[in-house]
C-alpha cells in the first residue's frame, strides 16, 4: 500500500483512488484507524449495511448507525467520495491556487456544487485556525487589502492584522491574518483595545507580550512579514481576480495554512485530509500541523 506523500500529480491521485470502494477503504481507516468507533456510546463493534451508496455502520450495543460521512464536511452530500478527495488534493496544492470555476471543470460538478465544496473545506481551515494560538514572540502591523494595495483605507478596502510569531533564535513562525471591523480605525490607526482583543483571541498565554503595529506606515515594506502579506495579496487576486469582505477572512485562512504548513515542512495534503475528515469526528486524534497524525492510515490497496 502506498504512502499518502506518493501522490504528485493529479494522474496519480486519480490512479490510487480509481473507485468509490477504493475511497470508501481509506476513509474508513482515515476515521477509524484503530477499528470502528461508535460516536454515541464508543462501543468498538457494528453490523455493516450495504444496501446504500455508502455503507452504513450500526453499533451492535446502541443500535445507532452511522456512515464515513457522517460528522466530516462532506456529510449530506451526493457528491462521489472521488470528487471529495481530488478537491481535497487541489485545495492542499501550495504552488497554485483553485477557484470554484476550475475545480467544477476538473471534477465535472455544477459551479454551484463546485463553490458549496470549497465553501466547506476553507470553514474548516478557518476553525482549524482558530484554535490554534500563535506562540512565543508575536509581531504585527494593520493594513488594508484590496485590489490594489493601499497604506490607508479606502471605500471597498479592508483593514486587517497581520501578525507572525518568531522563534528565540529569530526565524519566523507561523502567520496569522485577521479582519479588523473599518469603525474600529481612526486615521488609520487601530484602537489599543483591538489590539488586545487579538491578543486574547489569536495569541498563545504562554507567548510573549504581543507587539502589534497600530499604523500601517511604520512596517518595512521588505520586511518579511509584509512581503508575506504581499504574498497573500498576490495570491488572492491571481487565483479569484479580487475577494470582497463577505469571504475575505477564509481565503486569508486559506493562505496561512499554506504558509503554516509549508513552514513545519508537513504535507498540506495530509493535513487538509486531517481538518475535513478526522478532525470533525469523536474518535478523531489527529492534530494540525502534527507531521504523524495520519501518515500511519492507510491508502486503498
Amino acid at each position: 500500500m502506498e504512502a499518502l506523500q506518493s501522490i504528485a500529480t493529479l494522474e496519480d491521485l486519480q490512479r490510487q483512488f480509481h473507485t468509490e470502494s477504493s475511497c470508501v477503504s481509506f476513509l474508513y481507516k482515515l476515521k477509524w484507524p484503530h477499528g470502528f468507533v461508535c460516536p454515541r456510546c464508543q462501543h468498538a463493534h457494528a453490523y455493516i449495511i450495504r444496501t446504500r451508496r455508502l455503507p452504513l455502520y450500526e453499533c451492535r450495543a446502541c443500535r445507532h448507525q452511522t456512515s464515513l460521512i457522517a460528522g466530516t464536511i462532506m456529510e449530506g452530500s451526493r457528491t462521489s467520495l472521488q470528487k471529495w478527495l481530488t478537491a481535497f488534493w487541489l485545495v492542499s496544492r501550495s504552488d497554485i491556487g483553485i477557484n470554484a470555476v476550475r475545480l467544477s471543470l476538473i471534477i465535472e460538478v455544477t459551479y454551484k456544487t463546485a463553490w458549496l465544496m470549497l465553501h466547506k473545506i476553507r470553514a474548516a481551515i478557518s476553525l482549524a485556525d482558530t484554535n490554534r494560538p500563535l506562540t512565543g514572540e508575536v509581531h504585527g502591523f494593520v493594513t488594508f487589502y484590496a485590489r490594489h494595495p493601499s497604506r490607508q483605507l479606502n471605500p471597498g478596502e479592508s483593514p486587517l492584522i497581520v501578525a507572525e510569531s518568531v522563534t528565540l533564535d529569530g526565524e519566523v513562525g507561523e502567520l496569522k491574518m485577521k479582519l479588523v471591523e473599518p469603525t474600529r480605525l481612526s486615521d488609520g490607526l487601530l484602537l489599543r483595545s483591538d489590539c488586545e482583543q487579538f491578543a486574547n483571541l489569536h495569541v498563545a498565554r504562554t507567548a510573549t507580550e504581543t507587539s502589534i503595529i497600530r499604523h500601517n506606515f511604520r512596517i518595512r515594506r521588505n520586511s518579511p512579514l509584509y512581503q508575506s502579506f504581499k504574498c497573500a495579496w498576490r495570491w488572492m487576486n491571481d487565483t479569484f481576480h479580487g475577494i470582497g469582505a463577505k469571504y475575505l477572512q477564509t481565503y486569508l485562512d486559506e493562505f496561512c495554512f499554506r504558509f503554516n504548513t509549508s513552514l513545519h515542512h508537513t504535507s498540506a495534503w495530509e493535513q487538509l485530509l486531517c481538518l475535513c475528515v478526522a478532525v470533525f469526528s469523536p474518535a478523531s486524534t489527529c492534530t494540525l500541523y502534527d507531521k504523524t497524525s495520519i501518515s500511519g492510515a492507510s491508502t486503498a490497496a
